[in-house]
Parts: structure tokens; C-alpha cells; sequence
């Protein structure tokens, strides 16, 4: 083992690092903050980018529904490219390296400048012209806020990877990136309502919400740069050793051989798009069906604070259940009748807002408990990739199912803002303190409540007919890696 960390030119290694096998945790409690802070500084960000930017481009700046639209067609679709490519991109630039001491720390170190900046001229340069001026200059920012996120949340989702050394490392740096998105969203969705409450929904109070948003974010990140630690020689070696390159093409022999990437491919394109619909409609929800745009920080409260409990039972769930595949389905099924049931409900009769702000927001908390304890699940689907294939590409692999995830987004996001308009929304009355039509207001509580439960239903089929992995599996990978390495 020595000999192969100075061969890598990797001096910082815990003394003595265990054997793969030993599946005991070595990770001190630097690993875990580090990892826990990534997605909580990049959540944080994406709290103002998913749920307020619409809102902010349309009743702010003025762009109408169907500029907007088009806009994000474009975003998203850029979106696409970049997250497969920047994978891609370091999995080769790691391979042309010669000094591997760290595969992905070092991008998560560049983002930091491009996520802060990019976060702040996002949310103020734009109000400063008008007309196309206004709109290029909307455009460029977001472009270079996303390159600065994407460079990151590849970095941050490949990292575990080379930084667990065995199932339960992965799964206690799964379970706390999942403590971490929910800690992040959990600041984030608290304060910013209570910043443009009291500022007001203006070019100023959305000014200094994605200041506040993006300093949170930044500081986050750099804590997980500092955190984590590339320790799985193992892995590092694997990707290095390997006789073939990563490819662009690898992905179309990683979709037709590995089932469990596919599940894991449309269960995040369909819960991504619930997720954006639910996001995208809750300022409207509550500044225009229930007039009152601070309760969404109670409503944030709530439904981010039954993740925490949740993720710090999951393990006991899982073996009370058997498998976290399984825990997932049942977590989706539970989401899907709540929402389905509040749906149901508010037709019959006349819901308190406080009510609604918490049952709603217990149903997708829950349905978000799948993305939550997905990541374990990524990092499997890699390990079975390599057994399949050969080959060790956690770049390449996370980049193409983050591309899943920016589908998910672009078709939501577009289509969202587009049956906001349809259903008659006014942006006129909005600005004017007037009330939404009855058509309008029914229109925004059924995409905010059948939509994210139809996703919810299709994602938990995806777990249920397309994913292979069992205990059999499990096994026959890691004699078949350890015989690889062991060559």
C-alpha cells in the first residue's frame, strides 16, 4: 500500500489504512462534516435559484412567462452538456495527470469563485438595464453561476467514490450528504422568506437574499474542500490502471448493460420534475392563494425537519425493511397517498393555510427521502458499471446521471412556467396586490399537489421493475474487483 501512495505521489494518508474488506468506518469526524457541507453550501444556493428565480424574473424584471421559458429551455439544455462533459473532463484530466494525489478536490476549490459571484450578479445585475440588455445580461450570469455548481456537485458526487472504503463508509457518507441538503436547504428556506418579507419582494430584497444565499453557499463549500480526503487508493488505482480511456460513447454500453443505472437514470428525471413543480409553484402558492409569502419559512421548518429525523433512523429502517431500495419505495408510496389526500381534502372543504403549509410539506419531505438515500445507490451503480464493464469512471458516470437529473429540471422548469401562465395567472395583479382568479388559484394547488404525486408513483416503479442488485450481486463484485486489483 505504501509503495502505491508514493507511486501516486499521495502522502496524505491515514497510517495503516484498512483492507476494503474490513467493512468497519474509519472516517473521523472531519470526513464527515467535510462531505456533509457540500450539498448543504450547494443547496443553500439552489433553495434561491429553484424556488425564487422565476418568481424574480417575471414579477421583478418583467420578462414575460414565455421569454422566461425559452430561456430556461436554453439554460437546461446547456445544463445537459455540461454536466456529462465536466465529468468526462476530469476523469481524463486526472488520467493525462502526472501528479494523482487527488482526483476531484482540487475542482471543488475552483467553483467556489464562480458559484458566489455568479449567485450575487444573478440576483442583482439583471435589474440594473431593461430590455435585451437586461436579458443577455440574465443569461451570461446564470451561465457562469451553473458552470460554477456543476463543477462542483460533479466533484462533490464522484469524490465518494475515492473517498469510502467500503459499504458502510459509503453509506455514512451518504446518510450525511443527506444530513447536509437538508441542514443547507433547512438555513436557506427559513431565512430568505424572511428576508424578502421584511425587505419586501422588490429589486433589493431579492439582491440581498442571493448575497446572503450565496456567501452561506461559498463558505459551505470551501468546508467540504477542506473535509474530505481522496483515501481509496484502491479506486484511485483502478481508474488509473484501466486499459481503455473514459469515452464519451462509454455511456450508450453503460445504459444498454447496467439496469441499475437506468432505474436510478428515470427515477431522477421523474422525481426532479416533482420536485421543480413543487418548488416552482410554493411562492405562488403562498404569496397569491394564501397571501402570506413569509409563511413559507414555517412551512420549510417543518418539512425540512422531518429529513433529520428520518436520515437518523434510516439505518434502523433499513433493517427493519431489509434493503434501502425498499425503504425508498415505501417512502415514495407514502408521499404519493398524502398528496393524493390533501388533493382530495381541499376540494371538499376549506383548508386553514397553517394546515395546508404542513401536511404538504410532510408529503414532500418524504418524497425527497428518496433523493436523500439515493446516493448510496450511485455509488453502487458505479461499482457495478466497473464489474460489468470494466472500467472505473466515477466522473463519467455521476456527470451522465446528474444529465438525468438537469432533464428532470429542464422539462419541469419550462413547462411549469408556461402552465402558470396557461392556467391565468396575472402578473399585473400580482404586482398590483390583487387577488389571483378562482381558475388561477386551482390552477397552482393541482401543480402543487398532483404533479409531484404523480412523480412520486412513477419513480417508485422505477425501483420497482428496472433495479438488480441484491445481496448476490453484491458479492460476486467485490471477489470480482478484488481479483482485478489483486492481478
Amino acid at each position: 500500500m505504501a509503495e502505491k501512495d508514493l507511486r501516486m505521489g499521495n502522502t496524505n494518508k491515514v497510517p495503516n489504512p484498512p483492507l476494503e474488506d474490513d467493512n468497519k468506518s474509519y472516517l473521523t469526524a472531519k470526513h464527515k462534516i467535510g462531505y456533509l457541507s457540500g450539498d448543504a453550501g450547494g443547496v443553500a444556493t439552489l433553495v434561491m435559484v429553484t424556488t425564487y428565480m422565476n418568481r424574480y424574473i417575471t414579477n421583478i424584471l418583467g420578462i414575460s412567462f414565455s421569454t422566461l421559458s425559452i430561456l430556461l429551455l436554453i439554460w437546461n439544455a446547456w445544463d445537459m452538456i455540461n454536466d456529462p462533459m465536466m465529468g468526462i473532463f476530469m476523469d481524463k484530466s486526472f488520467a493525462k495527470s502526472s501528479n494523482h494525489k487527488d482526483k476531484f478536490r482540487p475542482w471543488i476549490l475552483r467553483s467556489i469563485p464562480l458559484i458566489v459571484l455568479g449567485l450575487i450578479a444573478l440576483f442583482s445585475v439583471p435589474s440594473l438595464f431593461d430590455g435585451m440588455i437586461q436579458i443577455v445580461a440574465l443569461f451570461l450570469v446564470k451561465i457562469v453561476y451553473e458552470l460554477g455548481y456543476t463543477m462542483m456537485n460533479i466533484a462533490m458526487g464522484s469524490i465518494l467514490g475515492v473517498m469510502a472504503l467500503n459499504d458502510t463508509e459509503r453509506t455514512t457518507l451518504s446518510s450525511a450528504r443527506g444530513m447536509g441538503s437538508t441542514l443547507g436547504n433547512l438555513v436557506a428556506a427559513m431565512i430568505i422568506p424572511i428576508i424578502l418579507s421584511n425587505l419586501g419582494e422588490n429589486a433589493m430584497g431579492y439582491a440581498v437574499a442571493g448575497t446572503f444565499a450565496a456567501i452561506l453557499g461559498g463558505i459551505l463549500v470551501y468546508i467540504h474542500y477542506w473535509g474530505t480526503e481522496e483515501r481509496n487508493v484502491k479506486a484511485k488505482l483502478a481508474a488509473e490502471e484501466q486499459s481503455e480511456p473514459a469515452k464519451i460513447t462509454d455511456i450508450f454500453d453503460t445504459v444498454k448493460k447496467n439496469r441499475a443505472f437506468m432505474s436510478l437514470c428515470l427515477h431522477s428525471i421523474v422525481i426532479v420534475f416533482g420536485q421543480t413543480m413543487y418548488n416552482t409553484t410554493m411562492p405562488y402558492i403562498y404569496g397569491d392563494v394564501f397571501n402570506d409569502i413569509g409563511l413559507m419559512s414555517t412551512a420549510s421548518a417543518i418539512g425540512l425537519g422531518i429529513p433529520v429525523v428520518l436520515l437518523l433512523i434510516s439505518p434502523y429502517l433499513v433493517r427493519l425493511i431489509g434493503t434501502t431500495v425498499k425503504l425508498i419505495q415505501s417512502y415514495l408510496l407514502i408521499a404519493t397517498a398524502i398528496f393524493i389526500g390533501l388533493y382530495i381534502w381541499q376540494l371538499s372543504a376549506t383548508i386553514v393555510p397553517i394546515v395546508y403549509a404542513v401536511l404538504v410539506s410532510i408529503a414532500f419531505a418524504i418524497m425527497m427521502m428518496s433523493v436523500q438515500l439515493q446516493w448510496g445507490l450511485v455509488s453502487e451503480a458505479i461499482d457495478y458499471n466497473e464489474y460489468i464493464t470494466g472500467k472505473r469512471s466515477e466522473g463519467s458516470i455521476y456527470g451522465n446521471f446528474s444529465l438525468t437529473r438537469r432533464i428532470g429540471q429542464m422539462l419541469a422548469q419550462s413547462l411549469v412556467v408556461l402552465m402558470i401562465g396557461w392556467i391565468g395567472y396575472s402578473q399585473s395583479a400580482a404586482n398590483a396586490g390583487q387577488p389571483q382568479s378562482e381558475m388561477a388559484q386551482s390552477g397552482l394547488i393541482i401543480l402543487n399537489l398532483l404533479g409531484p404525486a404523480v412523480c412520486a408513483f412513477f419513480s417508485f416503479l422505477s425501483f420497482k421493475f428496472l433495479w438488480n442488485i441484491d445481496d448476490k450481486t453484491r458479492t460476486d463484485m467485490a471477489l470480482a474487483r478484488k481479483a482485478r486489483l489483486d492481478d
